[in-house]
């Protein structure tokens, strides 16, 4: 659904009731989108970063929707050994595609100068390398991205069979801000709605996942 769809179904469950301008609806429904998103690593949010290595710094810019690195060196096959005993976090570096283990960025003075070791600066949006890349290789490593800001014509990255949480989110927060006779209220209504849909994605993920 576009995001003008989901305000109307708002005021239509609000019973125009509310009292928030254009510009506040699409501020909290922004604001219950980024709540649901940070729920869980749900697999729609999951990209793929690559790039090539700089041979003159040890570090390459994370992507701006950047929210997290996540696993990726294990198998979904159980019977398959795994002889990597430290994170199942790495980066991919080459075409033979050679795991750069990913260690916290507190531990990083351990790791200086050592070879296949990367870690996570934050703060300054950038992935590090313990010891200087010689060769402009190839890297990928997968991440929990971050959606951007709705606009009234934008599609929110939730399946559009669970969108149906981001109005019932809005209405719970209508609720609590502006009605205080709580004889009036519909918030624990639409709490339930929010937490049927909210269960019903997650079992959905859990399904796209082999594990």
């Amino acid at each position: 659904m576009l995001v003008s769809e989901l305000l109307s179904r708002f005021e239509l469950y609000v019973d125009d009731g509310t009292e928030l301008s254009t510009q506040e609806e699409l501020d909290l429904l922004n604001k219950v989108y980024q709540k649901v998103c940070a729920e869980k690593p749900w697999e729609f949010l999951k990209k793929s970063a690559t790039g090539t290595l700089s041979t003159s710094v040890a570090y390459v810019a994370l992507p701006s929707d950047f929210g997290y690195i996540i696993e990726n060196n294990n198998y979904t096959d159980f019977t398959t050994t795994i002889h990597n005993v430290t994170s199942p976090r790495v980066v991919f570096v080459g075409s033979n595609y050679e795991p750069y283990t990913i260690v916290n960025w507190s531990d990083r003075r351990q790791y200086r100068d050592m070879p296949n070791v990367a870690y996570i600066d934050i703060a300054n949006s950038r992935l590090y390398f313990a010891k200087q890349p010689t060769i402009a290789d190839s890297y990928e490593f997968d991440y929990m991205s971050v959606p951007t800001t709705l606009t009234t014509s934008s599609t929110p990255l939730i399946p559009e069979r669970f969108q149906h949480i981001l109005y019932h989110g809005m209405a719970i927060e209508d609720d609590i801000t502006q009605r205080y006779d709580k004889a009036r209220s519909y918030a624990g209504e639409n709490k339930e709605y929010y937490d049927s849909f909210l269960r019903d994605m997650c079992y959905w993920n859990a399904m796209l996942m082999n594990n």
